[in-house]
């Protein structure tokens, strides 16, 4: 077992562990296992703790995070974006200049009951959309599309998923993607979202859900086979 001074191993615990290096000394929080098919172990990083100095004692990391941390609603509006994409062809040959934004509201309006500019900002569809503007008023022409588009969008989610669609709403709405410093991250998917994904063979592509993997947003896409 390696010597470390006291003002070091004071430190130490369980599933606390310390590298030195240089005549520093470091500390993180790890677990450790097994290499499949050997009796060796190794070490596995869970988080880096900081630095340990005999005089400041434990210098705590600094937050990496630089900007501000957004949260994108992913799984449940992609799914309903691309099982309605015959609804959205049609309504832009119906509106032309504004078929992005009645197929939008009609989405956002069948996941929240409602539509606006900050429910849509904090939904994948902004990252689909990124050239999107919301109109200063809305039309009667406009309003009653929107009623249409969801009224479709509802009987076409029926349609599909029957049963489960009270839970394929719930669990797949618990998809996020997540914006730190730049980077788009995936969220872990939730069992029974996985679970609905698998049944109604739901194609995510572009990214590798669930592993933190980054990804770009013009790679963030959903395929959707049924």
């Amino acid at each position: 077992m390696t010597n470390y001074p006291e003002w070091v191993t004071k430190y130490k615990e369980k599933g606390i562990y310390v590298k030195h290096s240089k005549d520093k000394y470091y500390l993180y929080r790890g677990h450790s296992e097994r290499i499949a098919g050997t009796k060796k172990v190794r070490f596995i990083c869970d988080e880096y703790l900081g630095r340990i100095t005999e005089i400041e004692g434990l210098i705590p990391s600094k937050d990496k995070v630089h900007d501000v941390v957004v949260s994108y609603e992913y799984g449940l509006s992609a799914t309903v974006f691309v099982s309605c994409e015959n609804i959205y062809k049609g309504l832009r040959k119906s509106f032309v200049k504004y078929g992005n934004f009645i197929m939008i509201a009609s989405i956002l309006t069948y996941i929240y009951e409602d539509y606006s500019l900050e429910l849509f900002q904090f939904s994948w569809l902004s990252l689909r959309f990124t050239d999107l503007v919301f109109p200063d008023t809305v039309t009667d022409a406009q309003k009653l599309g929107i009623e249409r588009g969801n009224r479709m969008i509802t009987d076409t989610m029926k349609r599909i998923f029957g049963d489960d669609l009270q839970k394929t709403n719930a669990y797949l709405s618990l998809m996020r993607l997540i914006a730190i410093n730049g980077t788009i991250y995936p969220s872990k998917i939730p069992p029974q979202a996985a679970s609905l994904i698998d049944k109604y063979n739901i194609k995510m592509a572009g990214i590798t859900l669930g592993d933190g993997t980054p990804s770009k947003t013009d790679d963030i896409w959903i395929s959707f086979y049924h």
